[in-house]
């Protein structure tokens, strides 16, 4: 009897009810992906509000939360981020510490969903494993795990990856049209989800049955419809480089290509060079994963994989309107790394998975080999966060905190992060909402 390759990828369409020791596995890769902010949660303790945070709070305080809820901020039109944003402020009593747990969690939670996502496309176990295993643990992603204001970006993952596990795994539905609706209204570049959910469904589900065309144009204008009026808003109401773009479409290019082909290898792989040889290698090694990974795929996760690539691109293109002016060394930020590694996170687990199942050697070995080189994996990139969460805690929380709360005559008469806000405001909302 042929044996059973547990590291061989996976094509077969698996039963759309989750198996028993999936859901255990996939809650422990859940809690395991909290490990570095429970190691190094006394550098998360020391963090304090900052920046566009005082902005969100003077704005609700000035005209009241209902009506906060419904004004542009920044580029964003962002009501059900702010739900939660501005709630948690009030419910946890302006903890900053309290606002950090929620952030990690619902970064845990998306942990959860892009296994149980990767695992309803048919990948293996390990693939599966080395992309939450990087997703979930990599140093890169301080800014967006130390900064409640990410938590927008973190929130609408969590939409856009529900709505990817109804996509895929049943009919078209009006909770899938729901999770879109989520993703958008959570962060402006949420509306890439409705916009490649509705290419996907032009396409077909990738199961080699399409349903009839006028049915899916149909889905696939209801996927849209909330990212369109999403973007409508932005467009015409919020301040932005999108109002003035004219002379300045070159430079977004530059910028969205730069930020495309850098990330997220650059900065997860401690990559040093910065010259053009550089970013011109990164650029094809990251086509030739994505070239391989459609063609060697089929199915839903091809259909995945597509998905994958439309969002990776379409948020380079986002991120070139609307950044190109701060410079290429911005375009490896560590906020946008989140985003970077949840799209080509799955890819890369799949092309190790699909190595490793290669190998001539005995199953065992295969599998000590794997359990092995994740299990030093994970060590050094929860090892990495230390001097990362070190630096990032004493500019955003020691030099905040005593720049707000303890200097008599502080160097600058602003809030740190937001200079046209004056020193003396901030606090006041400090007193005010008892901001610790």
């Amino acid at each position: 009897m042929k044996r059973r390759d547990t590291l061989k990828p996976a094509y077969q369409t698996l039963p759309r009810a989750v198996p028993t020791d999936d859901w255990r596995i996939l809650v422990l890769t859940g809690l395991a992906a909290l490990t570095p902010f429970i190691l190094y949660f006394s550098y998360f303790s020391r963090l304090f509000w900052f920046g566009d945070e005082f902005d969100m709070i003077d704005q609700f305080d000035r005209i009241g939360f209902w009506n906060w809820l419904w004004i542009v901020f920044a580029e964003n039109f962002v009501p059900v981020f702010k739900v939660f944003w501005g709630g948690s402020v009030l419910a946890f009593h302006g903890s900053y510490r309290a606002m950090l747990i929620i952030v990690w969690l619902t970064h845990a939670l998306n942990v959860v969903l892009l296994g149980r996502l990767l695992r309803r496309c048919g990948l293996s176990w390990s693939a599966v494993l080395v992309a939450q295993a990087l997703f979930g643990l990599a140093p890169t992603n301080v800014e967006t795990l130390g900064w409640t204001v990410q938590w927008s970006a973190i929130v609408s993952v969590t939409f856009l990856l529900a709505a990817l596990i109804r996509f895929v795994g049943s009919d078209a539905s009006k909770l899938t049209v729901l999770w879109s609706a989520g993703s958008a209204l959570a962060f402006s570049r949420g509306v890439l989800t409705g916009m490649v959910l509705m290419v996907a469904s032009l396409l077909g589900r990738g199961e080699g049955k399409k349903r009839p065309l006028l049915q899916r144009c149909g889905w696939a204008l209801a996927y849209a419809a909330p990212a369109l009026a999403a973007a409508f808003l932005i467009a015409h109401l919020a301040a932005g480089n999108h109002q003035h773009m004219r002379g300045h479409w070159l430079e977004a290019v530059v910028f969205g290509t730069f930020y495309y082909t850098v990330n997220p290898v650059r900065l997860l792989f401690l990559v040093e060079s910065w010259g053009w040889h550089t970013v011109v290698a990164l650029g094809l090694l990251k086509v030739a994963l994505v070239i391989w990974a459609l063609v060697s795929s089929r199915g839903r996760l091809r259909l995945l994989f597509l998905v994958l690539v439309l969002l990776d691109g379409g948020n380079a293109v986002l991120l070139g309107i609307g950044r190109y002016q701060t410079g290429l060394g911005a375009a490896q930020s560590s906020r946008y790394q989140y985003a970077a590694l949840l799209f080509w996170a799955p890819m890369f687990g799949y092309l190790l998975s699909t190595l490793l199942a290669s190998a001539r050697l005995p199953e065992r070995v295969r599998m000590g080999l794997f359990a092995a080189g994740l299990a030093a994996a994970c060590f050094l990139m929860c090892r990495a966060w230390g001097p990362t969460i070190d630096t990032f805690s004493r500019e955003r929380g020691t030099d905040s905190r005593r720049h707000l709360l303890t200097d008599a005559n502080p160097e600058t008469y602003s809030v740190p992060g937001i200079p046209f806000m004056p020193i003396q405001r901030a606090r006041e909302l400090i007193v005010k909402y008892h901001l610790h």
